[in-house]
């Protein structure tokens, strides 16, 4: 479905007017210097090549540039393999240098990798006469990597020439070499050549996305994946004789054909370097895009969800308007809906980086209001705050499913993916959701400077938003409310608010400060096996009762006999005993007792 959907995709801005369109036979690549030429060509400057700072981006973004598309060369390997493409943009095939300790040199790899840079564009360029052309040619006619070592440009950029991409430009005005009108000229040539010769051999086979018949593709291009090889990675490849079939070799397999693959390849690619298709969650990319010509508004709204930064001052009045206007829970309104077309089909896929391939996690498709709409009940749901209008994050999500004190521990992938595809279609959360949130809950402990790493707000909504959420799916009522409910009489609820209120008595009937409280002990056994601990607490409480009636009168803390009345209040709802044990859903109700009933003190001392 993903690479069917770039495709149509690829049409659909193909046929916009804007210039946003990747021409077929290219691809979008980022450029962080542009080399300015003279005439002569030598080199007069190297300069950043990056957009203007904006508020929201302060440091100035590398800008992409469409150049030919990579070339493949087939058994190619990351460390040996010497190529050369149209237009090179490697400062290892440009310069012939290599960057190490601190000083440029020349390498055995430097050197066959800028000789095979050097054959390869000065054949192409050959007999084109324009003023860019020109000076590029006499640059790499000129250009001797082994007396450049000292050359001041060079040694200005640094370590920073290494892990950078370039593109040539020529002094006096914009000329740069990607859109010269020799270049573009011949190249598209080249490129009708390669498709007539493939065209006039034996009959070509069924293209499995394009329906047409057409050559297939015996290696995919490379994708230039976020955290994955530098050399980068491919979506479709067979390497191995073992996932062969039918006396099909590598990527025959597949049944794309040469033009499906360049274009899916450089639709992703672009996808990919555009901040506003993609998020980063942990090693996953998520990338989303809407099918029509200019899906930046759409674009932009959804990765609000996904992103640890705000969005822009129109997508942050948007959610905040729809947080407070749940019922509603469309994206026409707010004011920023009348950009945004509900009824366009939005593709949200997941995908991480394994070794020199693509790993496609999930992809789901649905028009982009039903999406809209599950992902506001998804925020209601996590939402523990009725005041509150700012939306809970993924990545907030995420990085509280994991304990704060371990440097190694991660997320994995299926309960992120899960994760995400319940919040888009509605469904529900998965098993593992609650089970992670309770046991972190249960063993994570606050400290002197954090009191909310046990339970906040975030870890308190997840809970609360798998236990309704499943309990609606049932078709039953809800139980958890945004704030304390007195009139909810389950018994792990009420089991949470009683624990609640025996910490808020010891607390109350210290005369110090407590180096422990029976959360520190307490709370994860009562919270698995009430019946065992909370008869102890009640022992316990009897003799914090007294010594807080033998206090004197104090503004700051409540009174033995409040604390009297809301203990029968909560004890009336038991009946007979306390539970002997609880399941993990009676367990997430416990602890939303005790973060509600312990809330609830609080907010009633702030309002006194």
């Amino acid at each position: 479905m993903l690479i069917k959907a770039l495709c149509d995709y690829a049409d659909k801005r193909a046929a916009a007017s804007d210039g946003s369109a990747v021409p077929e036979g290219w691809c979008r690549q980022v450029c962080h210097y542009r080399i300015m030429l003279t005439p002569e060509g030598d080199i007069a400057s190297i300069v950043p090549h990056t957009k203007p700072e904006t508020k929201k981006d302060k440091k100035g973004n590398p800008v992409t540039v469409d150049v030919p598309m990579q070339a493949i060369l087939p058994k190619r390997t990351q460390k040996t393999a010497i190529d050369s493409n149209t237009i090179e943009h490697r400062p290892l095939y440009i310069f012939g240098l290599e960057f190490d300790n601190g000083v440029f040199s020349v390498t055995d790899k430097a050197r066959k990798s800028h000789a095979a840079f050097r054959k390869h564009e000065l054949k192409f360029f050959e007999g084109l006469d324009s003023e860019m052309c020109a000076a590029y040619r006499k640059f790499i006619e000129k250009w001797v990597p082994e007396n450049e070592t000292e050359n001041p440009e060079i040694i200005a950029l640094g370590k920073k020439c290494t892990g950078s991409y370039f593109c040539f430009g020529l002094t006096g005005g914009k000329y740069y070499l990607e859109e010269d009108e020799q270049f573009t000229q011949k190249y598209g040539q080249s490129l009708s050549r390669s498709e007539d010769a493939v065209q006039n051999t034996e009959e070509l086979p069924v293209c499995s996305i394009l329906g047409e018949r057409a050559p297939i593709a015996r290696i995919h291009d490379k994708i230039k994946f976020p955290g994955g090889n530098s050399t980068g990675a491919v979506l479709v490849g067979v390497k191995e004789t073992a996932f062969e079939s039918y006396g099909k070799t590598q990527s025959y397999n597949s049944g794309v054909s040469e033009p499906a693959m360049k274009k899916y390849t450089s639709t992703l690619n672009m996808l990919l370097a555009d901040k506003n298709h993609r998020v980063l969650i942990d090693d996953m990319v998520v990338v989303f895009f809407a099918m029509k010509e200019n899906d930046e508004n759409e674009c932009e709204w959804f990765s609000s969800f996904y992103s640890d930064t705000n969005g822009t001052e129109n997508t942050e009045a948007a959610l905040s308007e729809m947080m407070k206007n749940e019922t509603s829970g469309t994206v026409g309104d707010t004011s920023f809906g009348d950009k945004i077309d509900r009824d366009v089909t939005f593709y949200v896929a997941g995908m991480t980086p394994n070794s020199s391939r693509i790993c496609q996690k999930f992809i789901y498709r649905d028009k982009f209001g039903r999406i809209t709409e599950n992902l506001v009940r998804h925020q209601d749901d996590m939402r523990v705050n009725e005041d509150s209008g700012k939306e809970i994050r993924f990545s907030w999500i995420k990085r509280e499913l994991i304990s704060p004190k371990s440097s190694n521990e991660r997320v994995s992938p299926p309960l992120m993916t899960n994760l995400m595809l319940a919040a888009m279609s509605g469904g529900n959360y998965p098993e593992a959701l609650l089970e992670t949130a309770v046991r972190r809950v249960k063993t994570d402990s606050d400290d002197d400077k954090n009191h909310f790493i046990k339970l906040n707000d975030t870890r308190a909504g997840i809970i609360k938003a798998c236990i309704n959420r499943r309990q609606r799916i049932r078709g039953e009522k809800e139980e958890i409310t945004m704030s304390l409910n007195k009139e909810n009489k389950d018994p792990a609820y009420l089991c949470g608010r009683l624990f609640a209120v025996y910490e808020m008595l010891q607390r109350d009937s210290a005369e110090g400060e407590l180096n422990r409280t029976i959360k520190d002990t307490y709370f994860s056994s009562a919270c698995a096996r009430p019946a065992t601990v909370l008869p102890v607490l009640v022992k316990l409480g009897q003799n914090h009762l007294r010594k807080l009636s033998s206090l004197p009168a104090n503004g700051k803390r409540r009174s033995a006999v409040t604390y009297q009345i809301l203990l029968n209040d909560i004890m009336d709802g038991f009946g007979s005993c306390f539970p002997q044990t609880l399941t993990l859903e009676e367990q997430g109700k416990f602890v939303i007792g005790y973060y509600q009933q312990n809330k609830d003190f609080f907010t009633s001392d702030k309002n006194n």
